[in-house]
């Protein structure tokens, strides 16, 4: 039978271990990224969020902010949210749709450190209709700035 003290010394060194680990690969400069997004529909894993409503959190944040990210503004993708929005495509546009966009992107391993927040835009810009040069061209962009 273990002691009291220590088994409360294992339970300190198993959820610190479970937390610190995970964490590293979850984030990437601070920022959720693919992994959170693929773990979300996994049913052993707890999140009191979809996909679905992780995107609405992000459109929430570009209405109450007008898109201030902390990130590189050069990542933007508010000119195609605006182009999308002026040609009258944005109510054709369903959260179901991006999050198409997204797991798309996310089912190339090298994308997987994205975070979301970019993988957001690079959907956006693919909906608005960028050439896929362009996209190749925005993703490399984005890969540069994680791997910094």
């Amino acid at each position: 039978m273990i002691i009291k003290p220590t088994r409360y010394l294992v339970v300190i060194i198993l959820t610190i271990a479970a937390n610190a680990f995970p964490q590293s690969e979850r984030y990437t400069k601070g920022a959720e990224n693919g992994y959170t997004w693929v773990r979300m529909e996994d049913p052993s894993q707890f999140y009191s969020t979809s996909k679905e409503s992780y995107l609405g959190s992000i459109l929430d944040r570009i209405r109450l902010t007008g898109e201030r990210y902390p990130e590189i503004e050069s990542l933007s993708c508010k000119e195609d949210m605006e182009k999308l929005f002026i040609e009258g495509k944005s109510d054709e546009i369903s959260l179901e749709d991006i999050v198409y966009e997204i797991d798309e992107f996310y089912s190339m391993d090298d994308n997987m450190i994205t975070p979301i927040i970019f993988a957001y835009c690079h959907s956006i810009k693919k909906l608005a209709g960028a050439s896929i040069r362009e996209l190749s061209d925005y993703r490399k962009q984005i890969l540069l700035f994680c791997n910094e």
